[in-house]
């Protein structure tokens, strides 16, 4: 007898196992920034949905979900930060008035060649010179539908237009 599972099934089922793993986390030390980076509520909140709130598409979310042990691994091996951007953004919840702190952030990012050509970004982030929270990963590729298959592409494309 063979059972089919529904797409949102396997989407359910791989949301759930990853938050499993990303909550037996907490923390891991990262070599290159010298100091502990912490795996909270919010850093996995962002996987699922953009800055502005929004649900991100169930693929993005699929492909962001699928990678969180290795997110974990470059974060504990790397020993060069590969990116830095510092912003004055608002941060945290609004208050009585509908305003938000604004802060000195600093995001830092490490990218990584994994297994089969696959390269992601991860994300660091750092709100005025406290503590080091892993705040996302993002697969370098897009999916396009060509014949009826859905085929990956690691870069355009056409090379020509890089």
């Amino acid at each position: 007898m063979v059972i089919l599972m529904k797409t949102s099934d396997i989407f359910k089922e791989l949301r759930d196992k990853a938050r499993l793993y990303y909550d037996s986390v907490n923390e891991v030390y990262c070599p290159a920034l010298e100091a502990r980076v912490i795996f909270n509520a919010e850093g996995f909140h962002h996987l699922r949905y953009n800055c502005s709130l929004s649900e991100r598409s169930k693929p993005e979310q699929r492909n962001k979900l699928a990678y969180i042990p290795q997110a974990v691994e470059i974060i504990k091996k790397t020993t060069t930060v590969q990116e830095v951007r510092e912003f004055l953004e608002p941060v945290g919840l609004k208050d009585k008035n509908g305003l938000r702190k604004t802060a000195h952030v600093t995001y830092f990012g490490f990218w990584a060649m994994l297994e089969k050509n696959i390269r992601i970004k991860v994300i660091v982030r750092r709100i005025d010179g406290g503590q080091y929270f892993f705040r996302s990963l993002m697969p370098f590729w897009f999916e396009r539908v060509v014949n009826g298959r859905i085929v990956r592409y690691f870069t355009s494309p056409k090379i020509s237009t890089e």
